[in-house]
């Protein structure tokens, strides 16, 4: 069957399992007539689906399948902008499966991943920034990214965007002016004035672009990754940080051999914490090598690294190089905290003397997991780093997709090399034509300008977890 955009499609709306209850989402021009099929109203709420009003229920027999509550939300003033239906049933699988199969044999079809928020999208009832950030409500598991979202949502950013649209059209329009009207408006003093105006575009949009800095932590979370030599106790840091026992731990060198990751809220913060494999220099293990490129890699990926260094210390050579390793990670900018481990064991005096003879501006942390003070410690460190991002990246409106953080860059770049070529003489022709490009990256953040394979790919990319009826 060939799929339009007027179709009548359906879904399951709530999660997959069992539950209490379940919402199924009907969505098109014939979703009150489907409904007139298989609804029975009963005595209390007499009305057929068609002729209900919206914002209204109704409470009946769904094709003598279940008792169910059927709502109604009438055109435009609905989700996606259509005629859509909620019906509300048991939350057995076969209950809901077998009323989303009534539907399909009536004559809906099944939605796919998106689709709800792409009709929404494509009637008007939300831009694409804002179809953006209900996937990103939906895939929350933070407060922070919750209100991330929801300030997406109610339209926060594009708000912003078309403030900066409105104003480069304006710059637009003066320079068709001085095109058209040359004599009268193309002076050195109208052409300095309109640079600098242009300059000034740039650096607002750029200064928009900043947001990301923070919007990405916020809605992908902070990467820590714990790093360091085999058996220094890194298994033990992460279960103790997240309070349970995640990772594997024995007194063998080498036991963690892949990555290992867990989830744990700072301050609202969603904080990914990976555990890797310690980084063995000695070993000819096809297996244990595998583990250690993957540490690699995950300390390159990290926001924040945790290095352990415990007792017992490895021979002079081999802490030499792991100091040089550190002292490389430092020097390419990443941050890092040397944990020292097993600090119960009383060593911890005599290692922290050798570290800080080497690795003076470097912070230590003394740790044991007997010690919940030394625990709450670490974890006060990450949100101490959380908050420094909020101090660097303190902008009002966080952006947190990496396509509206490249628009953004495009756009400044375009409006700073207009601005240059003003200056420079050039003819205002191809300055024209620059900022029309800059205008185009603009809207493509909205949706008002975009190409319908970029659509289609966004929301292809709605969480099949969540089931299609978004």
């Amino acid at each position: 069957m060939t799929k339009t955009t007027t179709d009548t499609i359906a879904a399951i709306s709530t999660p997959p399992g069992t539950s209490g209850l379940a919402v199924l989402r009907l969505s098109g021009d014939n979703a009150g007539q489907l409904c007139d099929q298989l609804f029975r109203p009963f005595p209390i709420t007499p009305l057929q689906p068609s002729a209900m009003s919206g914002y209204t229920i109704a409470v009946g027999n769904w094709a003598d399948l279940d008792e169910v509550v059927l709502s109604c939300f009438r055109a435009p003033h609905s989700f996606t902008g259509e005629d859509v239906y909620e019906i509300c049933c048991h939350g057995g699988t076969a209950v809901k499966q077998a009323i989303l199969e009534s539907l399909i044999d009536a004559g809906a079809r099944l939605a796919e991943p998106g689709e709800f928020s792409k009709r929404a999208f494509i009637n008007g009832k939300m831009d694409l920034s804002q179809a953006e950030a209900v996937m990103d409500m939906i895939s929350a598991e933070a407060s922070r990214q919750v209100q991330a979202a929801y300030n997406q949502l109610k339209g926060q950013l594009s708000g912003k965007i078309r403030d900066r649209s409105d104003a480069l059209y304006g710059l637009m329009a003066r320079v068709e002016m001085i095109l058209e009207f040359p004599e009268l408006e193309e002076t050195p003093p109208a052409l300095e004035q309109l640079a600098a105006d242009v300059a000034a575009e740039s650096s607002r949009v750029g200064q928009l672009a900043l947001g990301y800095g923070r919007g990405k932590v916020v809605r992908e979370g902070l990467r820590v990754t714990i790093a360091g030599r085999p058996n220094a106790g890194k298994s033990t840091l992460l279960n103790s940080l997240i309070g349970e026992d995640k990772a594997i731990v024995t007194s063998i060198p080498g036991t963690t051999r892949d990555l290992v990751e867990a989830r744990l809220i700072v301050d609202g913060y969603l904080v990914i914490l990976t555990d890797t494999a310690g980084l063995a220099t000695d070993t000819a293990d096809i297996v244990e090598l595998e583990g250690v490129r993957r540490a690699r890699l995950a300390h390159a990926d990290a926001d924040l690294l945790f290095w352990m260094i415990s007792p017992p210390l490895a021979a002079k050579a081999e802490r030499e190089q792991e100091l040089l390793e550190i002292r490389s990670i430092l020097a390419s900018g990443k941050d890092l905290v040397i944990i020292l481990g097993k600090d119960d064991q009383g060593e911890s005096d005599t290692i922290e003397q050798e570290l800080q003879k080497y690795l003076p501006a470097v912070e230590i942390i003394r740790f044991s997991h007997r010690s919940p003070a030394s625990v709450e410690q670490i974890r006060s460190k990450i949100g101490e780093y959380l908050r420094r991002l909020e101090e660097q990246y303190d902008q009002e409106t966080l952006i947190t997709h990496e396509r509206h953080r490249n628009l953004l860059e495009n756009t400044e770049t375009q409006l700073k090399t207009a601005a240059e070529e003003i200056r420079s003489g050039l003819t205002l022709d191809l300055v024209a034509a620059r900022l029309r490009q800059a205008a185009e990256y603009l809207a493509a953040m909205t949706g008002d300008s975009v190409d319908a394979a970029v659509i289609d790919t966004l929301f292809s990319r709605f969480n099949a977890a969540s089931k299609d009826a978004i």
